[in-house]
């Protein structure tokens, strides 16, 4: 499988099944304002220790917004590294019927091939309030070789590389620049290394 990026076009927004822009218009200190927004889905993320690497397991995959924002649109800028995130494990809340927790569990298996019976909630918060609000619910699991059921990568025309991060080294992990990372995954890990890292 290539999964080069390759041949970037930058495009005018058409319709979209993923979000939807829209303003808002109120008044607040005898002003009236205008505030451009986007409707998007509210999504999981979920921290995997895999108990038996005692290591972190992230996805790297590509993201376009990423990669614009770092090249600033320069079709030109294209490598191996420049737009890879490094991300928990996540996915939209899209599918109708499906609890949070469900879709953290087809996430799981979906994105990295293991079969995790349960995830636990830690919290939940918001990404993009400037311009979205939209809810994202953390959960973690612990996992190990047993529930291994599947190669992982995503569904689809999903490209995710499966990257593990030795507990050991996960503080430098946090503070290394050069592998863009959430906030929600710098919390969720420094959460899980307060919380769940002295009792194991």
């Amino acid at each position: 499988m290539d999964t080069a990026i390759k041949d970037i076009e930058i495009t005018e927004l058409g319709e979209s099944k993923y979000i939807r822009p829209f303003s808002i218009v109120f008044s607040q200190n005898g002003m009236r304002r205008k505030w451009d927004c986007i409707k998007a889905h509210d999504s999981v993320s979920i921290l995997l220790y895999h108990k038996d690497k005692d290591a972190f397991l992230f996805v790297k995959q590509f993201r376009p917004s990423l990669w614009y924002h770092e090249t600033g649109g320069d079709t030109s800028k294209i490598d191996e590294n420049t737009g890879f995130s490094y991300e928990f494990c996540a996915g939209l809340c899209d599918k109708e019927g499906l609890e949070p927790k469900e879709v953290a569990i087809e996430e799981v298996l979906e994105e990295t091939g293991y079969a995790v019976p349960s995830v636990n909630y830690i919290t939940s918060s918001f990404t993009g309030l400037g311009f979205s609000a939209n809810r994202q619910s953390l959960f973690y699991a612990i996992i190990d070789e047993s529930m291994k059921k599947g190669q992982g990568g995503g569904v689809d025309d999903e490209c995710i590389e499966l990257v593990f991060i030795a507990r050991k080294d996960i503080y430098e992990f946090l503070y290394d620049e050069s592998k863009p990372k959430g906030a929600g995954a710098l919390f969720g890990l420094l959460w899980f290394m307060t919380n769940v890292a002295p009792k194991l």
